[in-house]
């Protein structure tokens, strides 16, 4: 079986790359793609783009069984299949719907054309990564109830899979004296990375504890709309800070080497559409807090590790669209992350129990040779 995908970036390595055991995967080229292509063309001869965003058009060899694209709708006649982290069609007129207080949409012939793609013969399948996905997936499709019936018959949940990371849990939690946290986001300001520095700087006279960031500092436009000077004046500042050791840009089995070392991880995330990084850190038996938004309480809980429950719409999509709901969340984030940490330090026994919890989680939730087996069932749709 040839797959084709249309990029290997780090979320298609995580749910479609290599996922299916003797199966041959192309990355195509860029130019396999029409809409690419005419998109080239109107900049060379217009200076203007064409917004393909979404759209995905196959037409030139190799030859491929099944094109497996993420977050894009397929709209030749070759047999195709789509994973997808919020919703498809991801068009400027559907991705911001869910990220509302109140969660709407205007209904367009654009978005109606792309639904009748999926629900044709050659498409075998649309894979949401989470619940969460699902949901809003399902939020879009009560605007079209025309074609709704045809696309839910195509909709599946298949969370990512996920290694179990060796370690020497028992080793690890047998030295609690100073705890050591780490946190995992490049978007410092977005994963919610200022307010808990602010926990931890009220915290470190009365605990001995180290902190682990590993960020590149990249700005977001649509949540913080922290600028780049900003950040980089966080990011300096931090670098002073004898309780903290700061990495950039380091390779993921670096990152994986540093999640070992670690006792508990965090992610006091804004706005996520998943949480890669909390599977590797229960993996490795780190329990994690995070958040409630999105797929987060899908992947965390009480059992392995700590929520913060954010203010959040009927999508759980955090609520951080006016100043107030900004303060407010900040506020909450804050109070709930500093209750959490002093039981943590209160009580280090407890940090094996969720450890292990963890373990358990990833083990029941994110076999690797599950997912193999439900992929495949799309795959053999073909």
């Amino acid at each position: 079986m040839k797959i084709g995908i249309a990029e290997n970036g780090y979320p298609i390595r995580r749910n479609i790359l290599n996922k299916i055991s003797g199966a041959e995967y192309l990355v195509l080229r860029k130019n396999n793609n029409l809409f690419h292509t005419l998109s080239t063309i109107k900049k060379l001869i217009f200076r203007k783009k064409l917004n393909f965003e979404g759209k995905y058009f196959f037409y030139q060899k190799p030859k491929i069984d099944i094109l497996h694209l993420y977050n894009d709708i397929n709209y030749s006649s070759q047999k195709w299949m789509a994973s997808f982290e919020t919703l498809v069609p991801r068009f400027a007129e559907t991705k911001n719907d869910h990220q509302k207080t109140e969660p709407s949409h205007q209904i367009n012939e654009k978005t109606k054309n792309a639904f009748e793609q999926i629900a044709k013969k050659n498409c075998l399948g649309i894979i949401a990564i989470s619940q969460a996905s699902a949901n809003i997936q399902l939020e879009l499709l009560k605007h079209y109830p025309e074609i709704a019936d045809q696309v839910k018959s195509k909709l599946s949940v298949i969370h990512p899979s996920q290694n179990i990371i060796p370690r020497n849990n028992i080793e690890i939690y047998n030295e609690t004296e100073t705890l050591q946290f780490i946190f995992v986001g490049t978007q410092f300001h977005l994963k919610g990375g200022v307010e808990m520095v602010e926990v931890f700087r009220k915290l470190k006279e009365k605990h001995r504890f180290k902190l682990i960031l590993i960020s590149s500092f990249k700005t977001d436009h649509y949540v913080t709309k922290v600028t780049e000077r900003e950040a980089l004046e966080t990011k300096e500042a931090l670098k002073k800070e004898d309780w903290i050791d700061l990495y950039e840009n380091i390779p993921n089995e670096q990152v994986l080497e540093l999640i070992k070392k670690s006792h508990v991880g965090i992610l006091p995330t804004w706005s996520d559409t998943y949480g890669f990084s909390v599977l590797e850190m229960q993996a490795a038996g780190v329990p994690v807090i995070t958040t409630d938004i999105r797929a987060l309480p899908e992947i965390n809980n009480e059992n392995c590790g700590w929520l913060i429950h954010l203010p959040q719409n009927r999508l759980k999509q955090a609520l951080y669209f006016t100043d107030e709901q900004k303060e407010n969340l900040k506020t909450t984030l804050k109070n709930q992350l500093e209750e959490i940490l002093n039981g943590i330090f209160e009580h280090p026994e407890n940090l094996i129990v969720k450890s292990e919890n963890s373990v358990k989680r990833i083990r029941e939730m994110h076999d690797p040779e599950k997912f193999e087996v439900k992929l495949k069932e799309i795959y053999d749709r073909a």
